[in-house]
């Protein structure tokens, strides 16, 4: 294994125990997370597919031993697909803001904007599969929303406040040109 594979799989693991720690910290508090930022940072320092694969992993693993109980089976599904499209999201996100000439308060918006985005996919997609699971549909879905406006709400915080922050960390300590393959 290389140093740059070594040194992203440090960095991917580091950031994703971080938000391990803080969301156990947390996990009173219903629907606010770091995993998203987590998986999307990933994705932005290292590219759409490495970010996803943490998304899996890390999200397979969170939900599977998370201290409140594992989901059922639809859902855990649901949210594994859900932050893997976070990292995707991040990886596409760092794509479109690497090199471009506007200023840093866009970048935040634009930014902060792409983590909501993740977070209304996975909202979306972890309530259809509750909602199919256990029904009645649309009650279901209905008592979800203020959950997911929780939900979004936070993880635009979240976005607003630490990511400018992991974005200079990740810049500062990750390549330029995310590499776009798994290891082999």
């Amino acid at each position: 294994m290389r140093v740059a594979e070594l040194r992203r799989l440090a960095i991917s693991g580091g950031l994703v125990a971080a938000a391990f720690a803080v969301k156990y910290a947390l996990i009173g508090i219903p629907n606010v997370e770091p995993l998203t930022l987590a998986f999307f940072a990933v994705g932005f320092a290292y590219g759409a597919i490495w970010g996803a694969f943490v998304g899996i992993v890390g999200e397979g693993m969170f939900a599977a031993i998370n201290p409140m109980g594992a989901p059922i089976a639809p859902v855990w599904v649901a949210q594994i697909i859900g932050m893997a499209l976070a990292g995707m999201i991040g990886g596409l996100a760092g794509v479109a803001i690497r090199g471009r000439g506007e200023g840093r308060r866009w970048q935040i918006v634009a930014l902060v904007g792409a983590g909501v985005l993740a977070t209304l996919i996975f909202d979306l997609l972890t309530n259809v599969a509750m909602a199919w699971s256990i029904g009645p549909f649309w009650p279901v879905m209905a008592a979800a929303i203020p959950f997911a406006g929780i939900h979004v709400l936070s993880n635009a915080l979240l976005f607003a406040l630490i990511f400018p922050i992991l974005q200079r960390w990740l810049i500062r300590y990750t390549s330029a040109a995310p590499p776009q393959t798994l290891p082999s």
